[in-house]
């Protein structure tokens, strides 16, 4: 009973120390390209959604409330899609030239979901529209950032 206990404390202590030493373990180019490249498919998939969420408002298809949850969620995937890349320690020069490329990207969809939402809310057709067109051409700026990481 007590080398059981022994055993389980033992592969405790060995799991926790794996944890902590992948929290400081130095990013590596591969693991880096890896975040990065699933949070620029994160943020695509956002913008995408708040672009389509967008058109179907300015049609006069929807209702507030769901402009505003997805809008909400859109805007939130990109915050952390932004997060995750700023969080990360860039192994080498490569990895900081996928950072850098990125980066302001993830900042526009952020800032061209948030103009979306503030034309919706204020019926300001002109200024939603203009943030539609804007995620239009964000996405597919993210889209081929993305093809550059595989």
């Amino acid at each position: 009973m007590r080398t059981r206990r022994w055993a389980v404390l033992i592969g405790l202590g060995a799991v926790l120390l794996a944890v902590v030493l992948a929290g400081v373990w130095p990013q590596t180019p591969g693991g880096f390209r890896s975040t990065v490249e699933t949070s620029v498919q994160d943020a695509v998939s956002a913008v995408g959604t708040a672009r389509l969420a967008g058109q179907t408002a300015l049609r006069g298809r929807t209702f507030g409330a769901y402009e505003s949850t997805v809008l909400d969620d859109a805007r939130e995937s990109v915050a952390t899609a932004t997060s995750d890349v700023l969080e990360l320690q860039v192994p080498d020069e490569a990895s900081r030239q996928s950072r850098d490329q990125v980066l302001p990207l993830l900042q526009e969809s952020a800032r061209l979901i948030g103009d979306l939402g503030t034309g919706l809310d204020e019926d300001d057709q002109t200024a939603a529209s203009a943030a539609v067109d804007g995620l239009g051409a964000v996405r597919e700026r993210l889209v081929t950032a993305l093809e550059g990481l595989r």
